[in-house]
């Protein structure tokens, strides 16, 4: 039998390749690392923090029927607050309880779950309480499960604008030069790698609906969309995309207005389904604390008036493009989409900044125990598209080609070691300074002197408002 090379080159794509490369380095990691296996109860490395949160819903309405927590306050032994379910006390309601996060991600880990849970109940020797070994694990596979689907749709995204090799490019470098990858491989249940889809199915139904304005484009917009927010409220700047993706002047600024109120059935099936999504929580909210809309982080405020969009973007401690440099290019491909496809230029030119403003606002702008700039990693489905723009770009001479491959790929490398850097503590989870990042930069594990060099924030003041 005779292989036909010509049919073989001629089907083969190199963004085809990228995309099995990435569904193959999630899935070594994730039987690499085993956060599974890692610990049990309180060191448990999946079930943690604010996963404990986001998954609370799902034991409590599936496995122990309360939904009010009474059965984890009452049992504080096993559900204490170094474990496993961290009830909120309702201030104006005496022996009521919330949880702090909303249930946005228990409809994305719900699959899994019940995978999870029939699986521990009738196939193994693990119990079948809602935190065993089955659950941890199949909330990792729901992370890679969603991350490799998020990438499909972005590469068939990507490919209606630009050619395979600079899509090809462009998924690598979304995956293993950013963030993403760490919080897809070693935090896989946080929710910035479901938001990353997430923000990658919004724009894909965003574009469909505006290129063919069918109601089904619509209902994708809600849902997503109402997840998206239900996920994390301050991302409703998503709402953006669909109102300004190919807007190239005020003249299609104003057919745009004008084509979504000739199709208000449009508008009003994004809001219905929307607020479908919503409604669950906002139902939680008044059976348990009186309130339809009930504010859980209580000391925890946004200081508009002091943001610190400096440090967020350029600061040791947690700056995005200290840590995730590569994305420098996306933002100057925000600059040359403006003269070579001006489609992609004013959604991005006004999305960033405003997000830029209201994520680096918030009293904790460094979010916490988090390797690089957490809250930028779904913007990543959108940069997708600007450095596109900056690839295709560059690409157009040999010299271009050539010198921007090793610089990605210096910077993909750099992202790496960064990421095995955080892993085994050189890089501190909060505490960086310019001092502790230079002395162990060639060391994967801490030097001499890189612990002296620590700056452990204050968070006391910080939720006052006060710099720290």
């Amino acid at each position: 039998m005779r292989f036909n090379w010509e049919y073989i080159k001629k089907k083969f794509s190199w963004s085809g390749l990228s995309l099995l490369i990435i569904a193959v380095a999630l899935i070594w990691s994730m039987f690499n690392i085993k956060l599974w296996k890692v610990g049990e109860k309180c060191t448990r490395a999946v079930i943690n923090q604010d996963v404990s949160n986001y998954y609370a819903y799902l034991p409590a309405a599936f496995i122990y029927k309360d939904l009010s927590f009474q059965f984890a306050v009452k049992d504080a032994q096993k559900f204490g607050a170094d474990c496993m379910i961290w009830p909120v006390p309702v201030e104006d309601k005496e022996d009521a309880y919330v949880i702090k996060m909303s249930m946005g991600l228990s409809y994305m880990y719900l699959p899994f779950f019940l995978m999870a849970h029939g699986y521990a109940y009738y196939l193994s020797d693990y119990p079948a309480d809602g935190f065993s070994r089955p659950y941890e694990f199949f909330l990792v596979l729901s992370s890679v499960f969603y991350l490799i689907l998020g990438f499909y749709f972005l590469r068939t995204m990507l490919l209606k604008y630009f050619k395979d090799g600079v899509v090809a490019a462009v998924l690598l470098i979304t995956l293993f030069g950013t963030n993403l990858y760490y919080y897809g491989s070693t935090e896989p249940a946080m929710s910035h790698a479901y938001s990353f889809t997430l923000y990658v199915l919004f724009a894909y139904f965003s574009i469909l609906w505006i290129e063919k304005g069918s109601w089904k484009f619509s209902l994708g917009i809600g849902l997503i969309g109402g997840l998206i927010v239900l996920i994390r409220p301050v991302n409703i700047l998503v709402f953006v995309f669909p109102l300004l993706f190919d807007v190239k002047s005020l003249e299609d600024l104003k057919e745009r207005f004008k084509f979504a109120f000739s199709n208000y059935i449009h508008l009003l099936i994004i809001a219905l389904s929307g607020f479908i999504i919503l409604f669950p929580q906002l139902l939680f909210w008044k059976i348990n604390s009186g309130h339809w809309v009930y504010y859980s982080y209580s000391d925890e405020h946004f200081f508009f008036n002091n943001p610190h969009i400096l440090d967020g973007l350029f600061s040791y401690r947690k700056g995005w493009l200290v840590y995730t440099p590569i994305m420098i290019f996306a933002l100057i491909g925000v600059l040359i989409s403006y003269f070579k496809s001006r489609k992609f230029f004013w959604p991005l030119f006004i999305f960033l900044p405003i997000h830029f403003y209201v994520i680096f606002s918030w009293w904790c702008w460094w979010y916490g125990g988090s390797f690089g700039s957490r809250p930028m990693i779904e913007t990543y489905a959108f940069l997708a598209f600007p450095l596109a723009v900056f690839i295709s770009y560059i690409s157009k001479h040999w010299a271009g080609i050539v010198s921007f491959s090793l610089v990605a790929i210096l910077l993909t490398g750099l992202n790496l070691f960064q990421t095995a850097r955080y892993r085994y503590g050189s890089i501190h989870y909060h505490g960086m300074t310019k001092e502790s990042y230079w002395i162990n930069f060639w060391d994967r594990d801490p030097v001499p002197g890189y612990w002296e060099s620590i700056k452990e924030p204050d968070y006391d003041k910080a939720k006052k408002g006060i710099d720290t």
